[in-house]
């Protein structure tokens, strides 16, 4: 099971071992067989959390945490990412990278014109993440059989 109300627990304390927790959250979303409803609204919370954030390996590992949602729980389609997109601006790479990623699986046409720009990032890999989110939104598996 996830629950919200762990998750906000979590964070009010801000115990030594959040990040383990944090860590533990991660996995169960990589590899547990979850309630589709309840990580719809755990990631929803997370993203809110992950954006107000300001200790930065924190947000680092609830980035972990969304990316882990759409991958792995497949809920990128059903999430509405307008907040992500409106602070991508404000990232520094390493969560950027995340952030990028995650908007590529939205698949919502809307983000391209938020992914285009970093293209030309100074940094490679960021530049080469711009360049998968958008392989990403566009990709679509009824044209490729």
């Amino acid at each position: 099971m996830i629950d919200v109300t762990y998750l906000k627990r979590l964070i009010l304390n801000r115990n030594k071992d959040l990040d383990l927790k944090l860590d533990e959250i991660s996995d169960l979303l990589e590899y547990g067989s979850l309630n589709r409803n309840e990580v719809i609204k755990f990631t929803e919370y997370a993203l809110d959390l992950a954006i107000a954030e300001e200790n930065r390996a924190v947000k680092e590992s609830l980035f972990r945490i969304l990316l882990n949602a759409v991958t792995f729980q497949e809920v990128a389609k059903t999430v509405e990412w307008d907040k992500l997109a409106n602070v991508i601006p404000t990232l520094d790479a390493p969560i950027l990278d995340y952030a990028l990623t995650i908007i590529g699986f939205s698949k919502n046409q809307k983000f391209i014109n938020v992914i285009e720009p970093y293209l030309h990032s100074p940094t490679d890999y960021i530049r080469q993440t711009a360049a998968e989110a958008l392989v990403e939104i566009n990709y679509d598996p009824e044209k490729s059989q």
